[in-house]
């Protein structure tokens, strides 16, 4: 995969968590929620923590080392993402810093990360995350599967 390819697929890949979440935000307010299906809500919360609300009450000291320290990460995963030869290692890449700038660049407008998605069913209630969520954690266990899961299944069977 060309460095321009990837460098589109992130583009097209941000554009929609930023665009998703400019939706919701003119759509719902603050705690309010819209029962999509069954299963699924849109309720806007605003997350000034990390996945999951993890590390939400960190005040504003925390929220900046936490803003640095992904920020870190995101520029650790393009040089990562750019020197990636094979297409899987290279989407794998994609997805995790597509999710990461997502989540990034509404930490810089907003100071949190908006989220919306809200499955639930019989009672059990899921987190609430956004696009850029979706994205890092298919990317993380891809991850996992490839890296770890598959090489070692490679290595014993051969």
């Amino acid at each position: 995969m060309s460095t321009f390819s990837k460098i589109i697929l992130i583009l097209i890949l941000v554009f929609i968590d930023q665009i998703s979440k400019y939706w919701i935000l003119s759509f719902l307010e603050l705690g309010e929620s819209f029962n999509l299906l069954p299963f699924l809500d849109l309720t806007l919360i605003f997350n000034s923590g990390i996945a999951f609300g993890l590390l939400d009450n960190l005040g504003n000291l925390g929220s900046w080392l936490l803003y640095l320290l992904v920020s870190g990460i995101i520029i650790y995963f393009t040089y990562l993402t750019l020197k990636a030869e094979s297409k899987t290692e290279s989407l794998i890449m994609l997805l995790i810093l597509s999710g990461g700038i997502g989540n990034v660049i509404d930490r810089t407008i907003y100071g949190y990360v908006v989220d919306f998605i809200h499955f639930n069913f019989n009672g059990y209630s899921f987190y609430v995350f956004n696009f850029a969520d979706s994205l890092i954690t298919v990317g993380a266990i891809l991850y996992i599967w490839f890296f770890f899961i598959r090489n070692k299944d490679e290595t014993i069977t051969s």
